[in-house]
């Protein structure tokens, strides 16, 4: 997932308020403005990443622009309802459980 911010509006070394880990979003931060062109690339046609050198964006600056976009849509999504319950308290496995033993004859 994207996140808002650009080379011109880059993420805040602060983390919002509604963020859930704000240690997390500051190394995130970090990496995602370590890996933007350098100043005389950000112009340029093709430029390329002032970190790692690959062609910008690079692969490590989208993973980092990915989590900070996870974290920023994390607090603006909705709180999942609590399921139904049937009566009889007990939940539905999230996977199908496989049963061992012998089957009876």
């Amino acid at each position: 997932m994207r996140s808002p911010y650009t080379l011109d509006n880059p993420p805040p070394d602060e983390p919002p308020s509604e963020v859930l880990v704000p240690s997390l979003w500051r190394v995130q931060a970090r990496w995602w403005k370590r890996h933007t062109p350098a100043l005389d690339q950000q112009g340029a046609k093709h430029p390329v990443c002032g970190h790692c050198g690959q062609s910008w964006p690079c692969h490590s600056w989208a993973c980092w622009d990915g989590q900070l976009g996870q974290a920023v849509h994390q607090s603006d999504a909705p709180a999942q309802a609590p399921a139904a319950d049937d009566g009889a308290g007990v939940s539905a496995p999230s996977r199908p459980l496989a049963l061992t033993g012998t089957p009876e004859h």
